[in-house]
């Protein structure tokens, strides 16, 4: 069978070596300059319709990932909902015929509504705190050195996702090619990610995004005030003493759910960081499902004033300092909990906006590495999404002949074990 262009590129790759030496990766396509995200910016409908496509994405991914992450025993999980987002709708944007499809619905938008919606939701997450912090995506896409990709592909991640384009050689030089995406992620991290992926040389592309959030408490980075050492009942139900800290107090009341109360704590630019919190003997697995997430999501409410009574409630969350991640393969997930299954299949998957007609590849895992710490100076976080690409093979594209062959005179002949070749039986027929 033939294999794809991808596939048979061994001597020309060769020479690639060659020229290269031992270069870990070369841009080929900048991004694009970007604006402040405004107000009117965040009115827009696109970009409205892509952060309501997030928020179901959000609650299930966390869901799922946390339940997953339960089952080999991680006490505290992390995940990064938006980072994965962002890494699914470039592989949108590099995908065609069913397998868009499958990232679209997974996605909640359609092609139109994610071209024009997700670079202004990736420029609302892009913002410097000068002192105090900063958060920022940083999207790109890595490929094979000597591969013939689709400029017209690169140049749409370029332009309208912001995405930086890198060579690498993967086949030729992996450690060094493998050195250059890991201190990529490092420097989009600040440090916080330093992920040794191990790509093999098989691999022809990777599509990544890099998360990093820092932020204090207050304007001038002071602790927050703790308490006494107070207890607090850990997931298997020991009891363990220690200080919490003491958040500022702001409008509004606990929400109240089935099983558990929510309310939140306030960063000095904005981020709001919600506890979902059990009612006394529900088991948290119980609680953080996808609903509960998603109606905590959604609060924008807090119920501050009781107009009858003429109260005005104000509220503080008094909770101890954490941190947690995660380190996974989403793959699992994305096809379990939203259907993503042409994306991983080397037979079936399309990708020709990325690879062009008549080339197959496909996406050989999603991994996701994730940190988060919360202490009394505020929160600092990282996170990245990585979908590592190979070639499949390709249709046999060879004219198809049929002849007969005619046994019609004297023969000789090997009669053999078709598994392995050995030879049982071996003549010559001069007479039937």
């Amino acid at each position: 069978m033939k294999k794809a262009l991808f596939a048979v590129s061994a001597a020309l790759l060769a020479g690639v070596v060659t020229l290269s030496g031992c270069s870990g990766g070369n841009l080929l396509y900048a991004a694009a300059e970007h604006t402040d995200f405004t107000y009117e910016d965040s009115q827009g409908e696109d970009f409205l319709a892509v952060v309501e496509g997030l928020k179901p994405f959000s609650a299930r991914f966390a869901a799922a990932a946390t339940a997953e992450s339960a089952k080999s025993g991680e006490a505290n999980t992390v995940v990064s909902p938006v980072s994965v987002y962002m890494g699914l709708s470039l592989a949108a944007i590099c995908a065609g015929g069913e397998t868009q499809t499958e990232l679209l619905n997974a996605l909640g938008v359609d092609e139109a509504t994610l071209r024009a919606g997700a670079p202004e939701l990736w420029r609302s997450l892009n913002d410097d705190f000068g002192k105090w912090g900063e958060v920022s995506l940083s999207n790109s896409v890595w490929l094979q050195e000597g591969i013939p990709f689709e400029d017209a592909c690169l140049q749409t991640l370029a332009e309208d996702f912001f995405a930086d384009s890198y060579s690498a050689d993967f086949a030729g030089s992996n450690d060094a090619a493998n050195r250059a995406l890991t201190n990529y992620i490092k420097d989009k991290t600040n440090g916080l990610i330093k992920a040794d992926l191990q790509l093999p040389q098989e691999t022809l592309f990777a599509l990544v995004n890099a998360l990093y959030l820092k932020d204090t408490w207050n304007l001038y980075g002071d602790k927050l005030p703790v308490t006494e050492d107070m207890s607090f009942v850990t997931g298997t139900g020991s009891e363990t003493l220690l200080s919490f800290m003491q958040g500022y107090y702001r409008s509004g009341r606990p929400y109240e759910g089935e099983n558990f109360t929510a309310f939140s704590a306030l960063t000095c630019s904005g981020f709001s960081l919600t506890f979902l919190l059990p009612d006394e003997g529900v088991p948290l697995s119980d609680v953080f499902t996808a609903e509960n997430i998603a109606a905590a999501q959604d609060i924008d409410d807090w119920n501050a004033l009781d107009e009858e009574n003429r109260i005005h409630y104000y509220t503080r969350c008094i909770f101890p300092a954490f941190e947690g991640g995660c380190d996974m393969d989403a793959r699992g997930i994305l096809e379990d909990e939203f259907g993503i299954e042409l994306l991983f299949d080397e037979e079936h998957c399309d990708l020709t906006p990325l690879v062009g007609a008549g080339n197959n590849a496909y996406c050989f895992g999603a991994k996701h590495v994730a940190t988060l710490k919360v202490d009394r100076r505020g929160i600092e976080g990282a996170a990245v999404i990585v979908f590592p690409g190979a070639g499949a093979e390709a249709p046999d594209e060879y004219e198809e002949v049929y002849r007969d062959f005619v046994v019609d005179r004297a023969f000789g002949f090997v009669l053999t074990d078709d598994s392995y070749g050995t030879t049982l039986f071996a003549g010559v027929v001069n007479d039937v």
